[in-house]
């Protein structure tokens, strides 16, 4: 197998996985479509805005799942990579599993950031007299490993030319301790 089909094989996985995902996060907010409206005008601010990213998870995993079984055409536009500049085998594989990483860390941490942006927007709009603490804690922790997560992701798809350098260095290393 060529390293583009590892790569076209772990997106439909990650397809499935993405499907899997949305529907276990579907079954999870049903809830939030029967709450009653007797909340306070205050709090059904914070309410809306949490049960909007609530319920864009699984439509957010359903979407991407859908876009990735069904072949993922503009991923595999942002793939394509010149081959002249990858030489190895090992080294195309491990460009391409690089970029099946930042598909997963992408896919993986979006989600979070939605989770995080909710919570910062319930303690923004939540009145003074409110004990907001967990949302803020909860968006103080949670806040930078989402956008890391997001950036990451983003730069792993893009190549991670950093990380490919590293591993390959560390493979060409290795091969010339075993050969002495």
């Amino acid at each position: 197998m060529k390293a583009r089909d590892y790569f076209i094989l772990g997106t439909k996985l990650f397809g499935i996985w993405c499907l899997l995902q949305g529907f276990v996060y579907l079954f999870a907010v049903v809830p939030s479509f029967f709450q009653g409206g007797t909340a306070e005008p205050d709090l059904r601010k914070i309410q809306i805005a949490t049960n909007v990213a609530a319920r864009l998870i699984p439509v957010f995993y359903i979407f991407v799942g859908i876009y990735l079984l069904k072949g993922g055409k503009y991923l595999q536009k942002l793939v394509e990579f010149d081959e002249s500049a990858i030489t190895g085998e090992m080294e195309q594989k491990l460009f391409f599993f690089i970029k099946l990483l930042g598909i997963y860390l992408l896919v993986t941490y979006i989600p979070e950031l939605l989770r995080t942006s909710s919570a910062f927007f319930a303690y923004l709009v939540a009145p003074p007299y409110y004990d907001m603490f967990q949302q803020q804690s909860f968006t103080a922790y949670n806040g930078a490993s989402s956008i890391s997560g997001v950036l990451l992701g983003a730069y792993c798809l893009n190549g991670g030319k950093i990380f490919l350098n590293w591993a390959m260095k560390s493979i060409q290393s290795n091969n010339g301790e075993q050969q002495t």
